[in-house]
């Protein structure tokens, strides 16, 4: 699997990218389509990896034939923190670069964001950080989106609190079963429980403390209204998909905000989902995002 060099700092940053195989008969489970010319470039939650997406990678590749592009943010999985060279601090900012260099590096036509949780915050500065990405960016999915307020307060109450926070960040393997949402009847195996608990481990300690950090201070009101300002012939697409079971993210504190800052955004609600449901409703949300893809065109 390839590395790219940070535009910031140099770091050494991991990325996954598939493109559909030539021959369908080789392919997952093909279905008779043609291999779009939309990458789906996908941005995991904190604290895991791209390896959150490695189940939903298959079948969006070789099934519906999409290409996908799906980094590691530095710090997670086999991406560096920092680099070796330099000292610079890490900022939200340093966050946005990363993926606008990666971006720049592949040779993509279309892109449609697939964001989750910190991910569809990352994602829309992402769009804002590079005319390049605007011009191809045809559209946002956001799942269990961490915005626009990240923490509660007083003009924002239904947020997660700031203690929920700091629970996660000191005991966050034991954040699982809620983040799956198991207390809705969810079923997740104890092996599956388990790789997500080495998923978490890979993360630099320290980037796991930083950036929970990081996400705390960022709010995402400004971006959003920004996004809801772009003129009809070239705003993109966005569709949500949230948990009703939500207990990391209200769908009241956050999609449901959105939404009403973004009035063309299409809700999706899933029953008995938590934080997790690209896990435990992986058919649901493929449907979904084939659907939502297939539509822009």
């Amino acid at each position: 699997m390839p590395f790219f060099s940070s535009p910031v700092d140099s770091a050494n940053l991991f990325y996954r990218y598939y493109a559909p195989g030539k021959d369908e008969g080789l392919s997952f489970r093909p279905v008779k389509r043609k291999t779009s010319d939309t990458a789906l470039v996908l941005l995991h939650g904190w604290p895991i990896s791209s390896r959150m997406f490695e189940h939903l990678i298959v079948p969006l590749c070789e099934t519906y034939r999409f290409r996908v592009l799906a980094p590691d943010r530095r710090g997670s999985g086999k991406s560096d923190w920092n680099s070796k060279q330099t000292a610079k601090p890490i900022t939200y900012d340093t966050f946005v670069a990363d993926p606008v260099g990666l971006l720049s590096h592949i040779v993509i036509k279309n892109i449609v964001f697939v964001g989750a949780s910190m991910g569809a915050a990352e994602s829309v500065l992402t769009y804002f950080g590079s005319s390049f990405v605007q011009e191809r960016c045809k559209g946002f999915v956001w799942i269990g989106p961490a915005m626009p307020y990240p923490l509660s307060s007083p003009e924002h109450p239904l947020g997660p609190s700031a203690e929920l926070w700091a629970r996660y960040s000191t005991f966050v393997h034991d954040s699982l079963p809620g983040i799956f949402a198991l207390q809705a009847d969810n079923q997740v195996s104890t092996k599956t429980l388990e790789n997500f608990d080495h998923i978490i481990a890979e993360a630099d300690g320290i980037a796991l403390e930083k950036t929970c950090t990081l996400i705390n201070q960022k709010t995402m009101d400004k971006e959003l209204r920004e996004l809801a300002a772009v003129a009809e012939a070239r705003r993109p697409a966005v569709m949500i998909l949230h948990g009703d079971a939500d207990q990391g993210m209200p769908l009241e504190a956050s999609s449901k905000i959105v939404k009403e800052m973004i009035p063309w955004t299409e809700l999706k609600v899933y029953e008995r989902a938590g934080h997790g449901l690209y896990l435990t409703h992986a058919s649901q949300v493929i449907a979904d995002l084939v659907g939502f893809v297939d539509k822009l065109h």
